[in-house]
């Protein structure tokens, strides 16, 4: 786990570097972002990819919860 971190560490401090996609003006507000974001292919890709892994995510998580809870539920009943 703490190899995990460090690496997590060192991927993050060269993170920024990476973080600029292309040279030039990347000045405009919210919606200039928005739309730059859902008219480049690419962005919108991993936008759609970084969705469908936290739904996945969420999802097991969501079903390893409800185990847990059957699995208290059963126990409980079988103490009675």
């Amino acid at each position: 786990m703490q190899m995990f971190k460090r690496s997590l560490a060192a991927v993050s401090l060269l993170a920024p570097g990476m973080a600029i996609a292309h040279e030039g003006a990347h000045g405009g507000g919210l919606t200039s972002g928005f739309v730059h974001v859902i008219s480049e292919p690419d962005h919108l890709a991993i936008v759609c990819l970084g969705a469908a892994l936290i739904g996945c995510a969420s999802w097991a998580v969501r079903g390893l919860g409800r185990k847990r809870a059957l699995s208290r539920q059963a126990s409980s009943r079988a103490r009675d």
